[in-house]
């Protein structure tokens, strides 16, 4: 049995689990093993083994589905992160703190994007707001149209300094987004609130943009919190509970 000390242990089995995946001991398209044994073998419970798994989901490095368990996704360099830092980002309250700043500027945005924007900006934010929905309706990949969609209407403010900052949050935030993806009506409800975004810009409708903006970073964080739970709630099995949207 190999046991670990108090970082938590649930970060401490996430840096565990993080360096067996770097050293190849877990390669791509590996499963992890169960719950069960990975609790044998890190001597700590069960809620300290999904909260080190769904650590692991935050930075990119597994993935959950319904019936195949955890495993590994391909990683590169880039994304092999130390322990140290490990423990740092994975930290809730700081996911929850870059939600709350995100809100305070993208709602702004969104505001000062409907005041200024062009028709070569509008175009713009259409297109990707349509390419965001395309995607979402083939079952491809969303996040690239969902990052271009955000973007654009940064750019449509005509402030550089928020095209600048919301990159960097963006990138901040970019594997916790992933847990949003885990709930069922989290895209559904994504493409939709782009489309009446991009109509209340167009409209230059400062205050029906922000309102929108608002509406829609929330279901983004409520998706969030709901993708984390899904992980802490996970049965023995690794099978994947769905949560109700904000709405129901």
């Amino acid at each position: 049995m190999t046991t670990v000390g108090r970082q938590t242990l649930s970060q401490a089995v996430s840096a565990a689990m993080l360096e067996r995946i770097r050293s190849g001991e877990f390669a791509p398209g590996d499963r992890l093993p169960t719950e069960k044994k990975l609790m044998e073998e890190y001597g700590v419970g069960r809620n300290s083994i999904r909260e080190a798994i769904q650590a692991l989901v935050t930075l990119g490095l597994v993935e959950v589905r319904p019936g195949r368990g955890t495993t590994v996704v391909a990683i590169d360099s880039a994304q092999a992160l130390d322990a140290e830092t490990v423990s740092g980002l994975l930290k809730e309250e700081a996911v929850e703190d870059l939600y709350a700043f995100r809100l305070l500027l993208e709602v702004e945005i969104a505001s000062c994007a409907a005041e200024h924007a062009s028709a070569a900006d509008l175009a713009e934010i259409e297109r990707y707001a349509r390419a965001f929905q395309f995607a979402y309706s083939q079952g491809a990949p969303v996040s690239r149209a969902d990052d271009e969609f955000h973007a654009a209407l940064a750019r449509a403010s005509h402030n550089s300094v928020y095209s600048t900052v919301l990159d960097a949050v963006t990138g901040l935030i970019a594997n916790a987004r992933r847990l949003s993806e885990r709930v069922p009506w989290a895209l559904e409800r994504a493409a939709a609130d782009h489309l009446q975004i991009f109509q209340a810009v167009k409209a230059h409708d400062p205050d029906e943009a922000a309102r929108l903006m608002r509406r829609h970073i929330e279901a983004a964080i409520a998706a969030t919190r709901a993708g984390r739970l899904s992980l802490t709630s996970l049965p023995g099995d690794g099978t994947v509970h769905e949560a109700g949207s904000p709405d129901d």
